[in-house]
């Protein structure tokens, strides 16, 4: 005789916004760490299905199987999540959370719904489930407690480190004094990575993110992220490349150097390959060393919000379905996805009232047939929206609404390779010889002496040399201080790299500033004045005789612009010029457009506009 669900539920008012409390049960893999739950298997999805299967051992003991449904969510709002079970006591679970405002806090309601296989699991529910919700509790209640007491950024959850493996104070003292030794890392930026290795749960050693730890701690990102690096020098730390899903944004595997990363992966989950790149899908994580610990990477939940930030709201849609759903959306990009399937609609913003025509600035429909979506792209205005999904086709569907733009805490291949103190510690990381990898934006900077030939006759090739050697030192200081890193030499000419075009523009700017000075430094004669060039767009990353170095039509366009440099002057294109992070540094800096021409540039069949940048 089967057995009927039993429901147990529990609800809740906390002192403390909804965000917050969302974003701690949220949280689901540290959240069932808390509750006692056991580590996970996740197995291979087959086909188009969206079930999962997974095995995990009760207490150790006991082996469960089961297919888990993707989450389904409303940020901020709340999450719910149905497990069938084909080994255990259980037929099936589904339970989630609603977290609603409040007052000035917040109402949390957790429930579940448990249809038991046999007689133990009927008894033993009751008993776990108030144990669970007890747990759940205790666990929520002392991590509002601890952003109270010291606030941090509800975007980055905390845990009380259910799970922690044995730390070696010894060995972690030693290292540490290493790192203390560097004088260009802040004492305290030490100190407090230092107490996060001793004292943090397993979770929170092994796949760490400089700048969400930054965040956490009010610290500068960059600052942040080179105490990370320094620290991995000094033996505190591992370096981590992970390998991210375009799609589910989650690690696909991982790579313990730069050479090992192939051009090509499969996410399982999303059921697609795709190419790396190395400023979205190769992204730079560290792990304390296990000499110091051997943290345990285990999985105690996956597919939760957590692991997914950028979405919205995702959601499973029968045949035939239809969900209304609001929610607000910023002044950025959006698209509609069914997992899996891979099927996307983009959602893109406008300014000011809707063009006649539009479906409307505040209500989208979307209706997904067995061709796919039947509206490819809706323009919206940002703030409050309407939505609703309808699925017209024969099967099941996942549905999301994300976010486009790429995760902003993610420390990307592009962005530390392009930083010269990464080069310095850690030259051997490039890619393996004759593997090529693509960068989708990246800021190349060209410099050249004028009249060099001029120079080397005045001043003697002794002479000349030795001043062009302090010059590529004074080059380097400057590209180093800005973010960037030189990749070669060639000649007297100097190719560097930045990750921001931001940067690579604040950093000419210096670099004219400042040669007056060199040159009053320098006894020799006549003054050196340097010719200054960048581009920013997409390029290839190579191994060229052990080094990381660029190729690509944004190189040979740095290149050319260079030839249009007189010296003393910065040239870029005009589109360059008008990035707004560009005209920022313009500004702050009191430099600004002194001519603005179109040459001919060979090889480019379209022409491109120059500006000609000075001081005023």
């Amino acid at each position: 005789m089967p057995f009927s669900p039993q429901r147990i539920s529990q609800e809740w008012e906390i002192d403390a916004p909804a965000s917050l409390v969302w974003d701690t049960l949220a949280h689901t893999d540290k959240l069932n760490r808390a509750v006692g739950l056991p580590p996970v298997q996740p197995g291979e999805l087959d086909g188009d299905d969206i079930g999962r299967p997974v095995e995990a051992k009760l207490y150790g003991l006991l082996p469960l199987s089961w297919i888990e449904y993707p989450f389904e969510w409303i940020k901020d709002r709340q999450y719910s999540v149905q497990r069938d079970y084909t080994k255990g006591p259980l037929v099936r679970f589904r339970g989630g959370v609603d977290v609603t405002p409040s007052g000035s806090g917040s109402l949390v309601r957790i429930s579940a719904e448990l249809t038991p296989r046999n007689l133990l699991g009927a008894l033993a529910i009751p008993f776990l489930g108030r144990d669970t919700l007890r747990k759940t509790w205790d666990y929520c209640r002392k991590v509002i407690e601890q952003r109270g007491a010291q606030p941090q950024s509800p975007t980055v959850p905390v845990s009380r480190a259910p799970s922690k493996s044995r730390t070696d104070r010894a060995l972690l003292t030693q290292r540490a004094a290493r790192l203390e030794q560097v004088s260009s890392v802040d004492s305290g930026l030490a100190g407090r990575l230092v107490r996060h290795l001793a004292d943090g749960g397993d979770e929170d050693v092994v796949r760490m993110q400089p700048y969400a730890l930054a965040l956490r701690w009010g610290t500068d990102r960059h600052e942040t992220l080179r105490a990370f690096l320094y620290a991995t020098r000094a033996g505190l730390l591992n370096l981590v490349w992970d390998l991210m899903c375009p799609n589910c944004r989650v690690p696909k595997g991982e790579a313990e150097h730069l050479a090992l990363v192939t051009k090509t992966f499969h996410c399982d989950t999303c059921g697609i390959d795709y190419k790396a790149n190395l400023d979205r899908y190769v992204e730079l994580r560290f792990r304390v060393h296990p000499g110091i610990r051997a943290a345990q990477d285990h999985v105690y939940c996956f597919g939760g919000p957590y692991s997914a930030p950028h979405i919205l709201v995702q959601h499973l849609l029968r045949s035939g379905e239809t969900l209304d759903l609001s929610a607000t959306l910023r002044q950025e990009a959006y698209r509609i996805r069914t997992l899996r399937l891979n099927q996307t609609s983009l959602l893109v913003p406008v300014s000011g009232a809707a063009a006649p025509g539009d479906q409307g600035t505040d209500r989208f429909t979307f209706t997904y047939g067995d061709k796919g979506w039947a509206t490819g792209e809706s323009r919206f205005c940002p703030g409050p929206v309407q939505v609703t999904w309808s699925n017209r086709s024969a099967k099941t569907i996942g549905v999301v609404l994300e976010r486009v733009r790429w995760d902003e805490l993610a420390v990307t291949a592009a962005e530390v390779t392009a930083l010269q103190e990464f080069r310095d510690l850690f030259g051997s990381e490039v890619l393996a010889p004759g593997q090529d990898i693509g960068i989708e934006s990246v800021t190349i900077l060209f410099s050249d002496l004028k009249e060099s030939t001029r120079f080397y006759e005045e001043a003697g090739d002794a002479p000349a040399y030795g001043r062009v050697r302090r010059h590529f030192d004074f080059l380097k200081e400057r590209i180093a201080r800005c973010r960037g890193a030189v990749v070669k030499t060639i000649g007297d000419a100097v190719m560097a790299v930045f990750f921001s075009p931001a940067d690579a523009v604040r950093c000419c700017l210096a670099i004219q500033g400042d040669i007056e000075s060199f040159n009053q430094a320098s006894s020799g004669q006549p003054p050196l004045t340097i010719k200054l060039g960048a581009h920013h767009g997409p390029a290839i990353a190579i191994n060229a005789n052990g080094t990381l170095d660029y190729f690509g039509r944004t190189v040979n366009i740095a290149s050319r612009i260079l030839r249009e440099s007189r010296g003393g002057d910065v040239v870029l294109a005009k589109e360059t010029v008008e990035d707004p992070r560009v005209r920022e540094v313009l500004k702050s800096e009191k430099a600004s457009i002194v001519e603005e021409w179109t040459p001919t540039l060979r090889g480019l069949a379209e022409p491109l506009t120059l500006c000609r940048i000075k001081r005023s």
